[in-house]
């Protein structure tokens, strides 16, 4: 983390989670290097060191909490965990010891030991192995609610835990003193390594959260909170920007450069615009719409242009809690003709420009099961097949709604069926994609659609919790580089399950707790062919729509800013300012 966190588009098309790609690092005692793919050694930093970013503004700072893009950016760089990804000179992922100075794995691969580095808190208390698992059994409680918890269920009795099953003390968590860290596993699993860099491991101290005294208070206050990063929290005001300053107590202070970061919010992309070409915005993801502009601006030197391929999916969610407002969402007909309908490639090139890739299955591109890539491996995307033969067959799809309608209990003409999707995306860009839905199956399947546009985030999400929608289009970004960062979205009672339609199969429950002891990577690879086949094809619990490449422009004089296809989104712990 990851696109890690939940509304919609607006949002989701932001949700990410910090993760890490490969097991860099290892034994090794040395600090970061922070080379990235803007390297720059020769470069001498400026007197004035001060970034710039835009960032949507976060409403949760506690690590175990965290669900969105935007919180794990800014966790990311105000806490330490374990690891701390960056890209190197090509742009590959470079994963570092962070809070870890070193650590060992048993034979068996069951038992991870951690050692940590002499690092403090920003109030000079030192960061401590309990501390790291007062943090994984606090994500694991199930009084918490945390979405991310599931992450967790691969260290030893935590599922049981989380279900009620066992104690917080049969955790296998401890520490062996204050600076080693025990975690043990209940199987042999070859990518947990990978999760360990996500926020939600990161360290708590119970004790100041115990003195804040309420989860809404310490999750808004920025003042309620110790930090273990690269910076601290100097102000935050709410709606505009958060404000980072050095932290003096980090254990690489001396590598870290930048004294000042302000996170704006800029929710305008003209105005993101203006900001770039004037020097007042130091780097910016970009959409379709401006790309062509600003790579002017590359050639003519003033940015920098990184291009990632993102590890994320975006699809349309149908409301399986209560079938939505129409009736019809529970029904596999209904919401198969409904992804059927839509013409991914004309919507990638009118909406995006052409630069996403049209998804047809769930994985997206770059995904590995242990050294294989699974696209690769998988074949053809489980959708494409179907999708051929509807591609220009409304009469068929229509077909194949009205026998779903049928098997739902619904006797209406086509045009008497009233779909509603909900958005908090207010933008050009977000208003079109949510037009496009709606002329496409007003056209393809003859039904009415109306679309929802919530003023704001609160209004959204209590039109989503309360089930007042039929579709709501979302993503997801992977945590780690493992199908199964996608897979565990949709496993009954998973923390995001909810968020994501409520998608529940006992087919797919079954594959899924197949994995929890399957070290095999072969067998792993064929149970998550038929699991994305099974939630795409077979039983279309979400509509695949696109895989995004991201864009990121950013100005010539930041040197050693780092833009990890796992991990935060970008990473600037030891960027610096030449020559601005």
């Amino acid at each position: 983390m990851k696109w890690k966190k939940l509304t919609a588009l607006a949002m989701a098309s932001m949700m990410i989670a910090t993760i890490l790609s490969g097991c860099g690092g290892g034994n090794s005692e040395e600090k970061s290097s922070g080379k990235t793919a803007e390297s720059s050694s020769e470069a001498k930093p400026d007197e004035k060191q001060e970034l710039v970013l835009n960032n949507v503004d976060c409403k949760v700072l506690d690590v175990n909490d965290a669900r969105n893009y935007n919180e794990f950016i800014l966790l990311n760089h105000v806490q330490e965990g374990l690891f701390r990804v960056f890209s190197d000179k090509d742009g590959n992922d470079v994963v570092e010891n962070a809070g870890c100075e070193s650590y060992e794995v048993s034979d068996d691969g069951l038992t991870y030991t951690f050692k940590l580095r002499d690092y403090k808190w920003s109030d000079g208390q030192p960061v401590t192995a309990q501390h790291y698992v007062d943090s994984i059994k606090r994500l694991l409680n199930p009084e918490n609610g945390f979405s991310y918890s599931f992450m967790a269920y691969d260290i030893e009795n935590a599922e049981a835990y989380y279900d009620g099953q066992a104690s917080a003390d049969d955790i296998g968590v401890k520490a062996l003193d204050d600076k080693i860290l025990e975690i043990k596993l209940r199987a042999n699993i070859p990518f947990f390594i990978k999760k360990l860099t996500n926020v939600c491991f990161d360290p708590v101290r119970l004790d100041v959260i115990e003195k804040a005294g309420d989860q809404t208070k310490y999750n808004a206050d920025y003042k309620l909170h110790v930090f273990c990063g690269p910076f601290v929290i100097a102000d935050h005001t709410k709606g505009n920007e958060i404000v980072l300053e050095k932290n003096p107590e980090y254990w690489d202070a001396e590598n870290v450069h930048l004294e000042k970061v302000t996170l704006k919010e800029i929710p305008e992309d003209s105005t993101k615009s203006i900001l770039i070409e004037n020097k007042e915005l130091d780097a910016v993801e970009a959409n379709s719409e401006y790309i062509a502009k600003w790579q002017k601006l590359t050639e003519s030197g003033q940015l920098a242009n990184i291009s990632k391929t993102s590890p994320s999916c975006n699809y349309m969610c149908f409301n399986q809690h209560t079938g939505g407002l129409s009736g019809l969402m529970n029904n596999a007909k209904c919401r198969k003709a409904l992804s059927l309908a839509i013409n991914r490639e004309e919507m990638n090139e009118v909406v995006y420009s052409g630069i996403n890739i049209p998804a047809y299955g769930l994985i997206p591109a770059g995904m590995l099961v242990g050294e294989e890539e699974f696209r690769t491996v998988a074949g053809e995307e489980p959708l494409k097949a179907d999708y051929d033969k509807y591609k220009d067959d409304n009469e068929g799809l229509q077909k194949m709604f009205k026998e779903g309608m049928k098997e739902a209990g619904v006797d209406k003409d086509l045009k008497d069926v009233e779909l509603t999707i909900i958005s908090s995306g207010t933008t050009v860009q977000d208003q079109a994609i949510q037009e496009y839905f709606k002329q496409t199956w007003e056209d393809r399947l003859g039904v009415k659609v109306n679309v929802n546009i919530c003023a704001d985030t609160s209004l959204f999400v209590d039109e989503r919790n309360n089930n007042r929608y039929d579709l709501v289009f979302m993503g997801w970004n992977g945590d780690y580089n493992d199908p199964m960062t996608f897979m565990e979205l949709f496993n009954t009672g998973s923390g995001y399950a909810k968020f994501m339609g409520g998608y529940s199969n006992e087919e797919f429950d079954k594959m899924f707790d197949s994995l929890a002891e399957e070290s095999d990577m072969e067998k792993r690879a064929e149970t998550y062919v038929a699991m994305e086949n099974n939630l795409i094809n077979e039983q279309a619990g979400i509509a695949p729509i696109f895989y995004s490449n991201k864009q990121f422009f950013v100005q010539s004089y930041v040197k050693d800013m780092s833009f990890p296809t796992f991990g935060s989104a970008y990473e600037f712990s030891r960027a610096y300012i030449s020559g601005k």
